[in-house]
């Protein structure tokens, strides 16, 4: 058990392709979408105020503070792209995903409590354009129903790895058999020519004499 354990940390294990999927999907998750929303909320919240006219709210203001979440989300993702590395670079039945995949899991829930404060939004609006004995609006947005859900889904999440574990075992552990075989063939054939006259090297240079010996033999 134990020695399964540790050999499924080997780098022989690795699948560097997986590792690069799973960090695309990160990066494009936690950093190319807030990005894009930032990008949008940026550019709409000026025209909008324009729209409504003078004498409105400044939705620039606004947005600005919603993108300003968008921009903790980033921050606060940093680890979760780091840990996808590690999610991708092990296959499903690995012992070595198991603590990667649960951390990662375990912190999404964090990380959805943390950006939006707990389930509650702060956002302030600049109410002297309605008229100036106005000052500052302060509008709080309580989603703790919606963050804690989330956050409840992903922290069981982690615990599904242990599932996911079990399910795939047996077809990563044919996988594996089937890659170390083809491993093994390959340097038992290398040291097969080693330790044989009839190396590559040896074959083509032993062919070169022949074909000098015939050309002698014709003179």
């Amino acid at each position: 058990m134990a020695k399964d354990y540790f050999s499924d940390f080997s780098p022989k294990c690795m699948s560097f392709g997986g590792a690069f999927l799973s960090l695309s999907i990160a990066v494009f998750t936690y950093i190319l979408l807030p990005l894009s929303g930032i990008s949008l909320l940026t550019a709409i919240g000026p025209e909008i105020t324009a729209a409504m006219g003078e004498d409105t709210i400044d939705f620039s203001m606004l947005l600005d503070q919603i993108a300003m979440y968008l921009r903790n989300l980033m921050v606060y993702s940093i680890p979760l792209i780091v840990l996808s590395i590690f999610v991708g670079l092990y296959e499903k039945g690995s012992y070595a995903r198991i603590p990667f995949k649960f951390v990662s899991c375990l912190y999404l829930a964090v990380v959805l409590l943390m950006f939006t404060k707990g389930g509650m939004l702060d956002l302030t609006i600049d109410g002297s354009t309605l008229g100036p004995e106005i000052g500052d609006i302060v509008i709080v947005l309580e989603i703790k129903a919606f963050i804690y859900i989330l956050a409840i889904i992903s922290a069981l999440k982690g615990f599904l790895a242990f599932a996911e574990f079990s399910d795939n075992r047996k077809k990563y552990l044919e996988r594996s058999a089937k890659k170390f075989n083809k491993k093994d063939k390959k340097r038992a054939k290398w040291f097969v020519y080693e330790d044989s006259d009839e190396t590559p090297r040896k074959k083509k240079k032993k062919k070169k004499v022949e074909e000098d010996d015939e050309y002698y033999d014709e003179e």
